[in-house]
């Protein structure tokens, strides 16, 4: 593999690191050599998993108090006569109900002016608020080919595997049927791949909220290669290729919507617990004070047929 890459960058043009697993990763100095080392993958058919190179990835952001009836194309023409492209802009909707709100999310063009954006306070004569979106907490992208974390299936050569019954083959051609119970290919349980509640997602989960809680460091692009298996046809092993330009900061993230609720919740089911144990302990202690009233009840009878 080390001479497959010298003969396609030079030495002083990336750099290569071990990890666990027979993992190898490859920092790139050059978004050229990244291209190159890609490129060269795909043709040998080697088993490998990137990111997405920063200046190719769309610049996000979200435009607020706009009417949701208001036309896309419309909100697209007049960005682009203020100096901006946006060929993605989609109508936010409520994740319960549905409904249209008055947010979209827009994808603009990489270009240097794209920080001048939030300066915009008004579109069609209508005041509006333009923000970055916010980061989603706990939430790590899976692929839909391999099914592993981090990553998306676009920029993936890995062999598939079933979110469903966790064979190697694509989910869209899963045969299982809805009486078979699914298989995760990552723990081998009784459920989807996809499923949050996977043992394997929580473990991520936990490592990434590690990393987020730990320094801001400065991200070079680099690209991961993964000496793992072999690829069917022959050619050396699995290359997993990563260009770390996309990886998160490392900069805690504000607490959503969901997440406040969802503590409220948790604070109330403990309060609500604690109450019901007060209250059977209350019962324990009244039911102990009919007892004793009954049997002063008894003594003070059989003393009145006494006196009798």
């Amino acid at each position: 593999m080390t001479n497959q890459i010298r003969n396609i960058a030079e030495d002083e043009q990336y750099t290569t690191k071990s990890l666990i697993n027979n993992v190898i990763k490859i920092n790139c100095a050059t978004p050229e050599t990244y291209r190159n080392l890609i490129k060269h993958f795909k043709e040998s058919n080697t088993y490998y998993y990137t990111y997405q190179l920063k200046e190719e990835r769309a610049y996000r952001i979200v435009i607020e108090h706009l009417h949701h009836s208001t036309d896309t194309e419309d909100i697209r023409q007049e960005l682009l006569e203020l100096g901006h492209n946006a060929p993605n802009i989609i109508n936010a909707h409520h994740r319960i109900t549905k409904e249209p709100l008055n947010l979209f999310f827009v994808g603009l063009d990489p270009a240097e002016n794209n920080k001048g954006i939030y300066k915009i306070t008004a579109l069609q004569n209508k005041i509006v608020q333009i923000e970055p979106p916010r980061a989603k907490k706990n939430n790590i992208v899976q692929c839909m080919r391999c099914q592993q974390y981090g990553h998306t299936k676009s920029y993936c050569n890995r062999p598939f595997l079933c979110v469903k019954c966790g064979g190697h083959h694509n989910s869209k051609e899963c045969k299982k049927s809805k009486d078979t119970p699914a298989t995760c290919a990552l723990c081998g349980g009784n459920h989807p791949a996809n499923y949050r509640g996977c043992e394997h997602c929580h473990n991520m989960l936990k490592e990434s909220n590690t990393h987020r809680n730990s320094t801001q460091r400065a991200q070079p692009i680099h690209t991961n290669t993964n000496d793992n298996n072999k690829h069917p046809s022959g050619n050396p092993t699995n290359t997993n290729t990563n260009d770390n330009h996309m990886q998160p900061s490392g900069n805690l993230q504000p607490r959503s919507y969901a997440d406040v609720t969802r503590s409220s919740t948790n604070q109330v089911e403990g309060t609500a617990t604690i109450l019901m144990k007060l209250i059977d302990e209350f019962k324990g202690l009244f039911s102990q004070l009919l007892q004793h009233n009954s049997m002063i009840l008894n003594m003070l009878t059989m003393l009145i047929n006494k006196n009798n």
